[in-house]
């Protein structure tokens, strides 16, 4: 296992459905040193203390969870430690996250994975329905304590083929780019080289520390 104690942040970029919690474990397990910080953990506690009854409260509750996300961050670079961010990261992130990034001096590798929309709209839809994910994130309003069954209701924040396309395009999950640059078809997730992945991700942070010595 490798070991890079460097001023590097590294965010696992693409939109839903692209398998990014599986690929961070992958990077996670070939090399040590990184803490991970992923922004759904800041939302899915905000859910859990406050609760929401409309779009309109999530929405606030997201703003919370961008704004606990960025102090968190800043404050593992304060410690110069190697992070580890995975989320859909779009436009509306990169001039927090820039800021943070030249402020402290941090190198930034984004690893964007990659695939068509349509493959990964029935790929997120399939996981939202079938994996125990946290429900705030599929409804537009919860309270701790909710499941579908004792709300007796289906998932009403899911979207459409439509609105997710359009917010794919809109947001840039599939262009957005921050620093370094690796590029992962994850179409077929039989056919991803997780290996060669590493191997990449492992080439960027040594040039990371050819280049800052």
């Amino acid at each position: 296992m490798m070991s890079d104690q460097k001023q590097i942040l590294v965010l696992l970029a693409g939109a839903p459905g692209t398998g990014k919690t599986y690929t961070a474990n992958k990077i996670m397990q070939a090399i040590s040193g990184f803490v991970s910080l992923p922004l759904d953990l800041f939302k899915e506690h905000l859910y859990d203390e406050l609760g929401f009854d409309n779009l309109e409260e999530k929405q606030l509750l997201d703003a919370e969870a961008r704004a606990r996300y960025y102090r968190g961050i800043g404050m593992l670079m304060q410690e110069h430690k190697m992070i580890l961010g995975d989320y859909p990261f779009s436009r509306l992130q990169k001039p927090a996250l820039e800021k943070l990034a030249a402020k402290h001096h941090y190198a930034v590798i984004t690893i964007r994975l990659e695939a068509d929309i349509k493959v990964l709209y029935d790929r997120q839809r399939k996981r939202d329905l079938s994996d125990p994910r946290h429900l705030g994130h599929l409804m537009n309003h919860y309270h701790r304590g909710d499941t579908l069954e004792n709300i007796n209701e289906t998932p009403d924040g899911m979207p459409t083929f439509e609105v997710f396309s359009n917010r794919v395009q809109d947001r840039g999950y599939q262009t957005f780019q921050l620093g370094q640059l690796i590029r992962v078809d994850v179409n077929d997730y039989g056919a991803v080289d997780y290996r060669g992945l590493v191997e990449a991700l492992r080439e960027a942070i040594r040039g990371v520390e050819f280049l800052t010595r």
